[in-house]
């Protein structure tokens, strides 16, 4: 199993009712209206499988600041499903947090423009043959990309 994504539970709660036939019905607090009965042995399994689904389906639609499905149709909730106070992400956020956003965006652009491998292109020497000699000192053929886009830096 992959590692857990920041929005799913990492432990379930549930309540388990016992009916006079002997049916378990299955609950959990985070998942307002919904509940699975298992009448057999094997349905036990299906139902803790379908709580943790339904639980991380809950968790998700808190993460993203709207009220899980099921919840809709209750008259009490309790606090923890409630959406959470984080707007959703295609919301603009205020205009400091804008600010905050567009400086860490320009640092990362920054941090990607150039390879830390990158030469500069005044570094790379061209052979009589047409071939080029890097300054790591690989030779590259005159058609190769690299070539290319070091051409290109040189007469910017």
């Amino acid at each position: 199993m992959g590692a857990r994504r920041p929005h799913e539970p990492a432990e379930l709660t549930l309540r388990v009712r016992r009916h006079d036939d002997g049916a378990l019905t299955f609950s959990t607090p985070t998942c307002p209206g919904w509940a699975f009965t298992a009448r057999r042995p094997a349905q036990i399994g299906e139902a803790i499988a379908r709580a943790w689904t339904e639980a991380a389906i809950a968790a998700y639609a808190r993460w993203r600041g709207t009220l899980y499905d099921l919840a809709e149709h209750e008259d009490e909730l309790p606090p923890e499903v409630l959406p959470a106070a984080s707007p959703h992400p295609a919301e603009v956020p205020p205009a400091d947090e804008l600010a905050a956003l567009r400086a860490r965006d320009e640092r990362q652009r920054a941090r990607r423009v150039r390879h830390p491998r990158t030469h500069e292109p005044e570094a790379w020497v061209e052979l009589g043959d047409g071939y080029w000699r890097s300054p790591s000192g690989r030779k590259y053929r005159p058609d190769a990309a690299v070539v290319a886009s070091v051409r290109a830096a040189r007469s910017r």
